[in-house]
């Protein structure tokens, strides 16, 4: 386990020099500084586990922290962009990107372009989606209703309502970071 957080420190590190080299900081700020502390959280778990006397024990607790702060702010993400995607534009639907998860399970996020104060934007939406419901409700190349963050215009939203699965989102978040603050409280047990 204690390689496992090593590899996190050093994917979160490149995660943070891809984010600076090109700039995302600008259009995504809030996601980028939630990967650039969870590089710091990793690399401080790291340090701690590998220096401190009988530092292992720190461990989980540590982890339970960082992977707690990484749900909330997710789900604090999402909440936050349903307040500030506010602006309803149209944008043309371009396709989908597609991330595999366990068992052969895949979600596919839309990729839209779209014009905001005379700037060209081709972005996809953090609003993961199923094939089956992207297939019969997008065709590509038509226009549709989005709604644009007027501060990040790369920033969008398809639809403003809540999401069951940001709930839970922050609910295992909660649930992940108590365990971490409780653990260390009780000395790593």
């Amino acid at each position: 386990m204690i390689i496992m957080v090593h590899i996190l420190t050093i994917l979160f590190a490149i995660a943070s020099v891809a984010i600076i080299k090109k700039k995302r900081y600008k259009a995504v700020p809030f996601m980028s500084w939630v990967v650039f502390l969870s590089f710091i959280g990793c690399g401080i778990t790291s340090v701690v586990v590998s220096v401190a006397p009988q530092g292992e024990l720190f461990l989980y607790p540590l982890l339970g922290i960082i992977v707690g702060f990484i749900f909330i702010s997710v789900a604090l993400n999402d909440f936050y962009s349903l307040v500030r995607c506010k602006e309803e534009i149209e944008g043309v639907y371009r396709g989908y990107n597609t991330y595999y998860g366990k068992n052969g399970v895949s979600m596919q996020s839309p990729v839209f372009a779209y014009t905001y104060d005379g700037t060209f934007y081709q972005e996809q939406t953090t609003q993961n989606m199923s094939y089956k419901l992207l297939t019969q409700n997008m065709k590509k190349g038509e226009t549709y209703s989005i709604y644009v963050d007027p501060k990040h215009p790369a920033v969008f939203l398809l639809s403003k309502k809540i999401r069951v699965s940001s709930i839970i989102t922050a609910a295992f978040g909660i649930l992940f970071f108590i365990a971490g603050v409780s653990g260390l409280c009780t000395g790593g047990l």
